[in-house]
Parts: structure tokens; sequence; C-alpha cells
């Protein structure tokens, strides 16, 4: 493995563990904190897009797209470090294994629970974020190959 291969697997992998402890720090507030923070949020994005949206909802929205965030960096850096035909597996694996472990985490927390309802929406934004990986991965993949080929013609 060459130099810039081992600092480019290095960072991907930095990246998945700075994305576990962003979500873990979330986790880590109580329930009021945790409401406050995401209610002043929500509400100025609501209030910049002009907006009237059920904050549960967005509040879901939120929580699917932190992981599907950690999906596409766990993609990312499992591609850059194993066999690439289970890399969709250990990265939907790897993902929802943190989704559990961060409701579990929550029990621990005041004013927090474990939710069942919320490893499904972690899963699925981790599958949202798999798909994507993949589709983005066939193209740069297609378009290397056409480069290829029509650079030899």
């Amino acid at each position: 493995m060459t130099k810039s291969r081992k600092i480019y697997v290095t960072i991907s992998w930095i990246l998945v563990v700075v994305c576990m402890g962003f979500i873990f720090s979330l986790s880590a507030q109580n329930g009021e904190e945790s409401s406050d923070l995401s209610g002043s949020f929500v509400m100025a994005i609501l209030e910049w897009l002009k907006l009237d949206v059920d904050e549960g909802l967005l509040r879901t929205c939120a929580h699917c797209l932190e992981f599907m965030g950690l999906s596409l960096l766990i993609f990312n850096a499992t591609y850059a470090t194993c066999e690439k035909k289970i890399t969709p597996l250990i990265a939907f694996a790897g993902t929802v294994l943190y989704a559990i472990t961060d409701e579990i985490h929550q029990i621990f927390v005041p004013g927090r629970a474990f939710q069942i309802s919320d490893i499904l929406v972690d899963s699925t934004g981790a599958l949202i974020g798999i798909i994507a990986s993949f589709i983005a991965l066939k193209i740069i993949l297609y378009i290397t190959k056409r480069r290829k080929t029509n650079g030899n013609s």
C-alpha cells in the first residue's frame, strides 16, 4: 500500500470515529438539553426556510441523516480497507450496531430512553446512505473505466 493510500485509509477511519463521537455527544445530553438544542436549531431552520413543519418529524429526519452520514463514512472507509464485495454489508451492520449501542447508552442518560423506533429510523438512514454510496461508487468506477478506455484509443 502506498503512503498516500495509507493516509487516505487513516483519514477515512478517523472521520468514522469523529462522526461516532459527535453522535455519542448528542446522545449524552439529558432529555431537556437535547430538546432545547434540537428545538432551537429546528426553529432557526424552519424560520429561515419559512416552513411550518412538525418538530417531531424534523427530529426524526435529523436522526435519519446523522446515521446516513455515518453509513457513508463507514462504507468509504471499509471500501478503502477491505474486500470490496462485502463493503455494503459491513457498512450496514456497523451502522446498525452503532445505532443499537447509541440507544443502550441513552438508558443511562437522564430524560432519555432506549427506543426501538429510533433504531429503525437510524437503520433506514444507514440503508439510504449505503444505497447512495453504492450508486456513487458505480458511477465513479464507470467514469474511471471510460476514461481509461478513451485514453487508450
